[in-house]
């Protein structure tokens, strides 16, 4: 049985998921328009996937690739794609989070192989790469997922990382100084060498899901954990089966990337909701472009919903486990997307003593550097609504001794209030005190709320 991959996921939406996939057949600019749009359906509270079949590329033609986004826009997407529901969906991802090695077809079962081009008949031009913000260098690959090799240890990583299309076979790539792309980036900058590198571009979400976890293995095995199903490979053009491509992806682009080489990138907005800055940053150079016959092409709308709900099952999953070797009572972490789902994190306990919210505080902040505010709540707080979590904090909380605040820790240059990497982090201690001495929370019996069925009444 062949992999899943983002077509059947977007058959199943249409057929039993009704209105959470909108075609839009009118001709639109791969030019701010498509993310205009996102926003103006978004303005109505609304997150389906949007499916835009006739798309003007940057060599002003009509591309042959439609342009899917917002395809994790929406958390119950997500869960859906894992087949559990929004409130199991980390505990899900962590079930599956197991390596589960990958499998090698031949050519003409990898259906990425469909269209295959290199030297001169690469033209990222082509693609409807979308240029998202007003101040953006221009067109930037943004559902890309960034495939290196550690050269000494032999396992990939998997990340995704913001790049630009610098020309029709040469790309500007962006990554922080704490990801693990970096490490393996300066072990072939000290080797003299460039980082042969994948570019995958649609699969299935939990294709997606698995290439973000936060272990530090050879993701593509925990890509098949997640997904259910050994990923199926195929040998690459430029590397053979020392680097093998998604079998059935969409598009997979693979390049060379500099490690002396550099050019300017940026402004670009980002999940902060603010420019990133401008830098020199590596160059890659493509070596062949592998296509699908019938591809889409996935992007992500950089500080939306699609782009902050993607990361947010992991970094869920990876913070409760690391509370929970701490604070056993942990109950459940949420990263809600105002605060976009990286830099906050809501946390509930079923406390057996008052030293545990600061504990679990300080084990979330030191387990991811983007995390900045912690926010630990009683379990009868509903931590995936934001107004019931404030008013914990209103009512819950006191200052001069339910504040934490640690300065100088590692943060993401991305954060506007950071000084470089140097960020002041910190948490809340918003829950009752164990010895039971406080006030009790309103409450209409529960007999009467299970009793009564608004269709009865209005």
């Amino acid at each position: 049985m062949r992999n899943k991959d983002m077509h059947d996921f977007i058959e199943h939406l249409e057929k039993d998921v009704p209105g959470s996939v909108l075609r839009i057949s009118k001709e639109v600019s791969y030019e701010f328009e498509i993310p205009a749009i996102l926003q103006h359906v978004e303005s109505q509270k609304k997150n389906p996937v949007l499916i835009f079949e006739k798309v003007r590329a940057p060599n002003g033609e009509i591309s042959k690739l439609p342009v899917v986004v917002n395809l994790f826009g929406s958390r119950a997407r997500l869960a859906d794609a894992l087949d559990t529901d929004i409130h199991q969906l980390p505990f899900e991802y962590i079930r599956r989070e197991k390596p589960v090695a990958p499998v090698m077809l031949d050519r003409k079962d990898a259906r990425v192989k469909d269209i295959v081009e290199t030297g001169d008949a690469i033209d990222l031009h082509k693609l409807p790469i979308v240029t998202h913000h007003e101040m953006d260098m221009g067109p930037y690959i943004t559902a890309g997922s960034a495939w290196v090799k550690d050269p000494e240890t032999g396992m990939t990583n998997c990340a995704i990382i913001r790049i630009m299309v610098a020309g029709p076979k040469k790309l500007v790539v962006n990554f922080n100084a704490a990801r693990h792309t970096n490490y393996v980036f300066q072990k072939y900058k000290k080797m003299g060498k460039s980082v042969p590198m994948l570019i995958v571009v649609g699969h299935h979400p939990s294709f997606y899901l698995g290439a973000q976890t936060k272990m530090l293995v050879d993701e593509p095995q925990i890509i098949g954990g997640v997904m259910g199903q050994p990923l199926e490979m195929a040998a690459s053009e430029t590397w053979g089966i020392d680097m093998p491509v998604p079998a059935q992806a969409d598009l997979v682009i693979e390049t060379e990337l500099s490690t002396s080489e550099l050019e300017i990138e940026a402004p670009f907005g980002e999940f902060t909701q603010y420019y990133g800055g401008q830098r020199l940053n590596p160059v890659a150079h493509i070596t062949a472009v592998n296509q699908r016959s019938d591809a889409y092409y996935l992007d992500i709308m950089p500080g939306h919903a699609d782009h902050l709900l993607l990361d947010a099952p992991m970094i869920e999953a990876y913070l409760f486990n690391r509370i929970k070797e701490v604070v056993p009572g942990i109950r459940g972490v949420h990263m809600p997307v105002s605060g976009t789902a990286r830099l906050h994190a809501y946390v509930q306990l079923k406390k057996a003593n008052d030293g545990e919210p600061k504990t679990a505080i300080a084990a979330a902040l030191s387990s991811d550097y983007r995390l900045k505010h912690v926010i630990v709540v009683d379990e009868d707080v509903n931590i995936y609504d934001d107004e019931e979590v404030l008013w914990a904090v209103a009512t819950r909380s006191q200052w001069d001794k339910d504040l934490v605040v640690i300065q100088n820790m590692m943060g993401t240059r991305l954060d506007p209030s950071a000084n470089g990497i140097l960020n002041t982090k910190g948490g809340i201690d918003a829950t009752t005190p164990c010895d039971g001495a406080f006030a009790q929370r309103i409450a209409i019996p529960e007999a009467v709320m299970r009793r009564i069925k608004l269709d009865d009444y209005l």
